[in-house]
């Protein structure tokens, strides 16, 4: 495989980042402090902010580049490129094109939305341990994860190749992976020896749920025909339901609880507003 130059998977990186609009919370304007003019596009003012807000945006996997002196250079280029190119499609009456105005009409209402959730949030009072400790109680069944299995199998063709490998195994246990390897047609897991990892019912096949689930550990199948061919499977372990504590799903409660309070305020809000509907179109 061929790697792009740093530079290159930067300039990428900073493009995607431009063309879409960011899932996290922006800062409000109040929060942008007055920074130095680093350059201008046809008298168009680009910030040393705008870099530091751009590397801000960066995702954890290029995190290293926040640090790299020649990162600011690059990302100067990529603004100079976007407001220049933004410039001449304006220049050409582009943004006067309904589809394109549409578009643009969308992203800024998209952006204005993110920043009203975000300032909602910070108007809400925290979420009392009160709160999360009665919601866990109301949703407790929620929180259970079901009974799991962990297996392996050798997926074949045949009834006859099942029932041959199963004699192998019956015979030498320890050839299972190695057997998955250079048997097993499922090439999803045949490469990690037919691992299955853990599963909770309604994930599987059926009928191969209902095998793993009724053997013993390291207990050993006959072979089992489905839709995908003939399975050899082994039982490597089971865990028994489970609850999960608070102190586990704490952080997921208080998500659930914010968004419960933003569809209330969202209900508040076009409430509160002046709605004509015309008419509604049935295709």
């Amino acid at each position: 495989m061929r790697y792009l130059k740093p530079c290159v998977v930067l300039l990428s990186c900073l493009t995607f980042l431009g063309a879409c609009q960011q899932q996290q919370d922006n800062p409000s304007v109040a929060t942008i402090k007055a920074s130095p003019v680093v350059a201008s596009v046809n008298g168009v003012e680009i910030y040393a902010s705008d870099i530091d807000a751009e590397l801000a945006r960066l995702p954890a996997s290029m995190l290293q580049y926040r640090q790299d002196p020649k990162a600011r250079q690059h990302i100067l280029n990529s603004l100079i490129r976007r407001l220049a190119v933004s410039q001449k499609a304006k220049t050409l009456g582009l943004d006067l094109n309904p589809m394109v105005k549409q578009r643009m009409q969308a992203a800024q209402a998209q952006i204005l939305i993110e920043a009203a959730k975000s300032w909602q949030l910070a108007q809400m009072q925290p979420i009392q341990a009160a709160e999360i400790e009665r919601y866990y109680h109301e949703h407790k069944r929620e929180f259970m994860v079901p009974a799991q299995a962990h297996a392996r199998h050798i997926l074949v063709k045949t009834e006859k190749q099942a029932w041959q490998i199963l004699k192998q195994l019956r015979r030498k246990r320890s050839q299972f992976a190695q057997l998955a390897a250079s048997k097993s047609i499922d090439v999803s897991n045949n490469s990690r020896g037919g691992n299955l990892n853990w599963f909770s019912r309604g994930t599987m096949v059926k009928a191969l749920e209902d095998v793993v689930f009724s053997l013993k550990k390291h207990g050993l199948s006959k072979p089992l025909k489905t839709q995908f061919g003939w399975h050899v499977i082994e039982l490597l372990g089971k865990r028994p339901p489970m609850q999960k504590s608070l102190a586990d799903v704490r952080t997921e409660i208080i998500s659930s609880l914010q968004h419960q309070r933003l569809e209330r305020w969202y209900q508040e809000v076009v409430q509160s507003a002046e709605v004509i509907i015309k008419q509604v179109n049935d295709g």
